[in-house]
Parts: C-alpha cells; structure tokens; sequence
C-alpha cells in the first residue's frame, strides 16, 4: 500500500475545498493506497486565517510528505499557492506527481 499525500487547496471556498479533499482521499483509498491529507487534519486545530498558524500547519504537512510515496494533487481549479509550495518540495524530494484534473 502507497502512502499517498494529497494535494489540493484549502483556503477561499473552504467547504468546497474539503469536499474535494475528501473526494480525492476517497479515489486514492479505492486505488488501494493510503491518503494523508494535511490540509484536512491541521485546520481542525490551528487557526488557517492566523498567518503563523497555517505556516505551522503546511510546514508540518511538509514534513510528513518525506515519508510518502507519491503526490496526487487536484489541478482542476488552478494550484493555489500552498499547493505551489507542496509541488515545489515534492519536486525537490523527486517524488511523483499525479495530477488530477477532475475528482
């Protein structure tokens, strides 16, 4: 089973952003593999509007895509720039890529 880290936005349209989240979380357990989805587990207890906080927040996440086998990121509506910031590193640590246009 792949550990899979799951790249999409959060911030703007946040219930619409979950529900997209949680739509590819989904996919990838159907494809066998296990999501880990920062961006759904962090904004539970920081604050994503305190500038500080949601720095904590995607650094942690960051720090838990080393550990993972593959990024799958939802394209669809654009990259946002927290998602910029996870392709950037995954790039960085030579993980794959898949994007997602549609969930």
């Amino acid at each position: 089973m792949k550990r899979i880290f799951v790249c999409s936005p959060f911030a703007g349209d946040i219930a619409r952003n979950v529900k997209v989240a949680e739509a590819l979380c989904r996919r990838v357990m159907r494809n066998g593999h296990a999501p880990f989805a920062p961006h759904l587990l962090y904004p539970t207890f920081t604050d994503d509007s305190v500038p500080e906080q949601r720095e904590t927040g995607i650094s942690c996440g960051l720090a838990y895509m080393e550990c993972c086998d593959e990024v799958w990121a939802f394209t669809g509506n654009g990259i946002s720039s927290g998602m910029r910031r996870e392709l950037d590193r995954a790039g960085q640590l030579g993980k794959p890529i898949l994007e997602i246009a549609e969930v």
